[in-house]
């Protein structure tokens, strides 16, 4: 590394704590937040699980699943006030998980365009509303027709999609 460049980084983090208005903020979720955040962190979890499985049992596709910070979400996808998401990615396509109120696991894809000479590119399908809430303390999940979904055949359902 050059020692120049750790020096004006290390400068530059000096004088932003020297300002006088600078104090470090932590944000405080409410108690829906939480909520919305463990639902989404409850359908990562699962969807890490089904990555890994498809990834050790396939020999041509390699999935990958990353979580996306709310500034993602904000500043790519343009969708402000989410809390958290996440990605499953494959070669060929994509499919990003994001909190949407009232109290909906909002789910698009995404085929994946990599072709430099063509500029259009595909559009954005949503492809899963999913309604939750908490009873005895564990979430359930619905359609919009109010039938009971697994997460796990949502996950299923959706790697099925991203590897088609």
């Amino acid at each position: 590394m050059n020692k120049d460049f750790k020096n004006e980084i290390i400068q530059i983090a000096k004088n932003r704590q020297d300002q006088d208005n600078y104090k470090p903020q932590t944000f405080q979720h409410s108690s829906e937040d939480k909520e919305y955040i463990e639902v989404i962190e409850h359908f990562f979890s699962i969807s890490k699980e089904a990555v890994d499985i498809y990834n050790a049992n396939s020999t041509t596709d390699i999935l990958n699943v990353y979580k996306l910070p709310k500034e993602f979400l904000e500043m790519f996808l343009e969708i402000p006030g989410r809390r958290a998401g996440f990605c499953i990615i494959s070669p060929t396509k994509l499919v990003i998980f994001f909190d949407e109120d009232p109290r909906i696991i909002t789910v698009i894809g995404k085929t994946r365009s990599f072709d430099r000479n063509n500029n259009s590119s595909s559009k954005v399908n949503q492809l899963l509303k999913v309604s939750f809430s908490k009873k005895d303390q564990e979430y359930q999940y619905k359609d919009n027709a109010g039938g009971v979904l697994d997460p796990y055949d949502i996950v299923a359902l959706l790697i099925k999609w991203v590897v088609s």
